[in-house]
């Protein structure tokens, strides 16, 4: 009798305490950070922290863009900023459902393994936001991404990274997935290249057109264009360790979407090869996982790629009926021939900044008995030697609304 009492005054007490909100805080007294920007200070040893404060009372308003402020401060360690953004404003700044983090390319380039442990120790740092990389600074970037939708700042970065994979043209990174990589010994860490556009309508090709191409290669805040938002999201930029050594165009992230199995679907324009006057438009996906197959001559690694892709005419402006079987295998063969052109020369680039962001250096693992033969091989240093050759195979799959191509009379 008197067990049954202790038992049931004990359940009953303890109910209470785990069922208690000790730690609750009302909406309007958190600061929740949207977004982070990290930039090199002027100051030696200091960093710039830039932070976007959603404002509760509006988020999710109509109001583009105007739910938001930005608070920004130099401290010597991230940890120090968020104690001088605590002296700042009333609430209590929240982490936990920050969406980006932004790095300025001078910072990236000077090399991250200081600030990365900080940011992967602390709990309220999700793996899952995505990691920018800014031309120029990020401050800037946050200071001029004005979203010109009705959507609150948080649901804009979702929406435009979600959209990458619509044309292959960038590539969101976690910062799990950076941090991993950034960790490992067989590939090399990239993260989505952003920048502000100065909308004059003129732009700068970063990677002209390849021989039968349609289409050039530009890198965030390049494309020529005018209106919209000033951000853009285009191309990737590319690590070597801890620090930034390069980037890649808009064409070559798609090829690099290709390699790692990630490349959704997306338009590519050739040359008419019986009109070179004249273009063709496929929409392409991948028809499966790419095939990558590695082996080691004398020491020294040669990788074999077969690419299958399989596509859909959108546009002959020729004429030419490339729905008929002996057309449609020169369709096919110009697609190969481009794809394998720029896929040559994304390796060759990659090269030149030893960095494998394809992650060949995975399938190195199966030539070697254990995984400390593997590191002993030191992958990343050999990549640079490596012999790659490419092989890309298009199948045109179907032709859009019409059966046949009938040229219009003039």
């Amino acid at each position: 009798m008197y067990l049954r009492l202790i038992v049931g005054v004990i359940l009953v007490g303890v109910s209470m305490v785990l069922s208690g909100c000790n730690g609750a805080r009302e909406s309007n007294e958190v600061a929740y950070i949207i977004a982070m920007g990290l930039d090199k200070a002027e100051e030696k040893g200091m960093v710039t922290v830039t932070y976007k404060i959603a404002k509760p009372s509006v988020e999710g308003s109509k109001e583009a863009g105007g739910d938001a402020f930005l608070i920004s401060n130099t401290a010597a360690t991230i940890a120090e900023s968020l104690n001088l953004l605590n002296s700042t404003i009333a609430a209590k700044p929240s982490l936990s459902h920050t969406k980006v983090l932004v790095l300025g390319e001078e910072l990236s380039r000077q090399g991250l393994t200081d600030i990365w442990g900080s940011l992967f120790r602390y709990r309220e740092y999700r793996g899952s936001m995505f990691v920018l990389i800014a031309r120029g600074t990020a401050k800037k970037f946050l200071e001029e991404s004005k979203p010109t939708t009705n959507m609150s700042p948080a649901k804009y970065f979702e929406t435009v990274l979600s959209s990458g994979e619509e044309s292959g043209y960038f590539l969101r990174t976690s910062f799990h997935q950076f941090y991993h990589r950034l960790k490992s010994r067989s590939s090399q860490p990239y993260a989505t290249l952003v920048g502000i556009n100065p909308q004059s309508g003129k732009g700068q090709i970063t990677v002209p057109t390849v021989p039968g191409g349609k289409t050039n290669g530009y890198i965030a805040g390049e494309i020529p264009r005018e209106g919209g938002n000033p951000a853009e999201f285009a191309g990737t930029a590319i690590f070597s360790g801890d620090k930034m050594v390069g980037m890649l165009s808009t064409t070559e992230t798609r090829i690099l979407a290709m390699l790692l199995g990630t490349f959704h679907r997306g338009f590519l324009s050739v040359e008419d090869p019986l009109d070179p006057k004249s273009y063709v438009n496929v929409y392409l996906r991948l028809g499966s996982s790419p095939k990558i197959k590695a082996t080691l001559k004398d020491g020294h690694p040669l990788i074999t790629v077969k690419v299958l892709l399989e596509g859909e005419f959108t546009n002959i402006t020729s004429g030419i009926n490339y729905e008929e079987e002996s057309y449609l295998k020169l369709a096919e063969s110009q697609i190969n021939n481009v794809l394998q052109e720029e896929m040559a020369n994304f390796i060759r680039h990659t090269q030149e900044l030893n960095s494998d962001v394809a992650g060949f250096g995975y399938y190195m693992h199966p030539l070697f008995s254990n995984m400390q033969d593997f590191l002993d091989y030191n992958w990343n240093e050999k990549y640079s030697q490596a012999e790659v050759h490419v092989e890309i195979n298009t199948k045109i799959r179907r032709t859009g609304l019409m059966l046949r191509t009938i040229p219009m009379e003039k």
